[in-house]
């Protein structure tokens, strides 16, 4: 497999470092290879934490513009894609943050309380968008930092987003110093969580596991990633940049290999993607140029 370096100065959020590089694998175009649960045909979802204005629209205005923006967005999404499906607006909500300093735990983050959690949960199931609770890790594995999560899965709108790019687990660094990573069998282990869950608690709708992705490393043995009974992986490309550079990077991330077992997905930045690609350029209905998205994302979001 020949790996083709595409490298883009700046980085996401607070913190600093350097971001995407693409895989060369060869790519054919098929959108429906592998799909989200059977209630969505597609998901695009605001990104944020509520009440800080650095990390993404959700941190940038109350709660009902955001139920207002998102549904409008996915509206957009729906006239682009053309084919009579729904899409289905969301919340992409970081729970817990990433931070420089270790904090009274010393797991360098810093956890959203359950109340503005549930509110958010509540308010978005009367409207009919779904909510990502959304996990930067620092030095907690996957496992440990999806756990207390699960109990929220009762809800049939939360579904759940790892982010490895501020994984410190097992470096000497803190978080934003260097990309992160986490394995294909760590996200088997929060599959099976997640499943078990499900079953044990009779929960009829199938859950998303959303794996934030702009470089090849950020998830290290990914061919050991398997397909879950009641888990649908998407491996959501969430870099920023020019849009030639963030469809190559989409496109050698997200091959036909890589298809067969998991979900596209897809984010867009207001301010750092110069110019903002349109909903037709992102689902690769138009090109950008001569370049062209070839797999159609089914998560979308927006920062």
């Amino acid at each position: 497999m020949q790996i083709k370096k595409l490298i883009k100065s700046s980085l996401l959020l607070l913190l600093t470092g350097n971001i995407l590089y693409a895989n060369a694998e060869s790519n054919s175009t098929n959108g429906d290879l592998y799909k989200l649960p059977s209630n969505y045909n597609m998901i695009v979802a605001l990104y944020g934490r509520p009440n800080v204005k650095t990390l993404g629209i959700l941190g940038q205005q109350p709660i009902q513009e955001s139920i207002k923006k998102a549904k409008t967005k996915a509206k957009e999404y729906e006239d682009a894609w053309g084919v009579g499906k729904h899409v289905t607006p969301g919340f992409d909500l970081i729970y817990e943050m990433a931070t420089s300093s270790p904090g009274r735990d010393k797991k360098y983050v810093i956890t959203l309380s359950d109340k503005v959690l549930l509110d958010y949960i509540k308010i978005a199931k009367e409207n009919d968008i779904v909510v990502f609770i959304d996990v930067q890790l620092g030095k907690k594995t996957p496992a440990q930092a999806v756990k207390p999560l699960l109990k929220y899965l009762k809800y049939d709108n939360v579904h759940i987003a790892i982010d490895p790019e501020f994984s410190v687990d097992d470096l000497t660094v803190n978080p934003g110093k260097k990309i992160g990573s986490i394995t294909g069998p760590q996200i088997n282990e929060v599959q099976d969580m997640i499943k078990e869950y499900i079953v044990q608690n009779g929960i009829k709708n199938d859950k998303i596991l959303l794996i934030h992705m702009f470089t090849e490393h950020m998830v290290t043995d990914k061919k050991a990633v398997r397909y879950t009974d009641h888990v649908h992986v998407v491996m959501h490309l969430d870099g920023h940049g020019s849009p030639a550079l963030k469809i190559k990077t989409y496109n050698g991330l997200y091959s036909d290999i890589r298809a067969s077992k998991v979900v596209g997905g897809f984010k867009v930045f207001y301010k750092q993607d110069k110019p903002i690609m349109t909903p037709k350029q992102v689902l690769g209905i138009e090109p950008v140029g001569r370049y062209k998205v070839r797999d159609i994302p089914r998560v979308i979001t927006y920062q």
